[in-house]
């Protein structure tokens, strides 16, 4: 009962203090005013706001580097964390001013703090560690953080890189980072948000290649797939949205294609497939996709003249052969056949800009 009481005390006297006066360690949280992180031309929201201190914009650390691409590493015996991507490593501890990159110290005028559990370090620092560019209005206490190849201010690009056979990546414009049937070729060093897997033969369920957020979001055919119904998805405002997808080869229980839209540009990715039902039904043309990205082997899916049938169907302004030679990234000889409206060649490797 005693212990009951104090607990009950303890929630009150927590109650009783203004939002943001408590910190995790459970010292007073140093006062200021809120500030407006836009994140590539996107205003970000956080559990805990973006505050001045001391003049200095402090932010939530793990969100601003798994933006960024970095996966983030939190140490509480010594209120450490460590960011890490690529070669580059990032490592800042609580009340320290001087946090490295790459080893090499970086002094900071205003050190990290810990509120409500969560690490709060100095914009600037943060967003320059992984090679990010920051603007400051001082009229709007707004922070405009460029990261990759945007302007400040201005959304960056949607990138597809194809990593060859079935397997792509694509990079939304605020960072977002979404997987398909990975097996091939190289690029999983970038830390995926999400996922995506149209069946499970080995060479487009290969899930422990990439490296992954600590909250990535796996859907595989299993989960896209349930009961004979084709299931929908919303994931960091990425829409995913599975459809039919069989051949002699491949059951139409046991498989799925997905419709993926991202920054408004939807990309349709077949996995394994022949002409499907929905295809000549034109529920796919409905869809308007802006990509499709089309196996064409001949061997486990459908043909390169089969595809090209099907990329009409489809109605996507760009169409893309892949998957096209079992125990390769890419064969250009069969690609260069895919007799396709919109047809557009990338071979394995290549990243492209996607758009309307």
């Amino acid at each position: 009962m005693k212990k009951a009481i104090i607990i009950l005390a303890a929630l009150v006297c927590i109650l009783a203090v203004p939002a943001g006066a408590y910190t995790a360690a459970g010292a007073a949280a140093p006062a200021g005013d809120e500030a407006t992180v836009v994140f590539n031309g996107k205003v970000l929201e956080f559990d805990v706001a973006p505050r001045l201190i001391n003049d200095r914009v402090m932010v939530p650390l793990r969100a601003i580097f798994e933006k960024c691409g970095a996966v983030v590493e939190w140490d509480g015996e010594t209120q450490t964390a460590t960011g890490t991507k690529g070669d580059d490593v990032v490592v800042i501890t609580i009340g320290d001013p001087k946090p490295t990159v790459n080893g090499e110290v970086v002094e900071i005028d205003q050190p990290a703090v810990l509120v409500f559990w969560r690490t709060l370090a100095p914009l600037r620092f943060v967003a320059e560690a992984f090679g990010g560019t920051v603007k400051w209005e001082d009229e709007t206490n707004t922070a405009f953080i460029t990261f990759g190849e945007g302007e400040e201010g201005v959304m960056a690009d949607t990138k597809l890189l194809y990593q060859g056979h079935g397997s792509f990546r694509i990079t939304a414009a605020d960072g977002t980072v979404v997987y398909v049937d990975p097996f091939a070729g190289e690029g999983y060093d970038v830390p995926a948000d999400i996922i995506l897997v149209t069946h499970q033969h080995s060479d487009h369920n290969q899930l422990d290649l990439v490296t992954k957020k600590p909250d990535c979001t796996v859907i595989q055919n299993m989960e896209a797939l349930k009961d004979g119904v084709y299931q929908s998805f919303d994931v960091r405002g990425i829409k995913i949205e599975a459809l039919q997808a069989y051949n002699t080869n491949h059951k139409i229980t046991e498989c799925v294609s997905f419709l993926i839209t991202v920054d408004g540009v939807r990309v349709y990715a077949s996995g394994d497939t022949s002409k499907t039902a929905q295809m000549e039904a034109g529920a796919l043309k409905k869809k308007k996709a802006d990509y499709a990205l089309l196996c064409g082997d001949g061997v486990y899916n459908m043909d390169i003249a089969e595809a090209a049938e099907c990329a009409k169907l489809i109605g996507a302004k760009y169409n893309i052969p892949i998957h096209l030679k079992p125990g390769e990234l890419f064969d250009a000889d069969l690609a260069a056949k895919f007799d396709a409206p919109g047809k557009l060649v990338v071979a394995a490797g290549e990243e492209i800009t996607l758009k309307k």
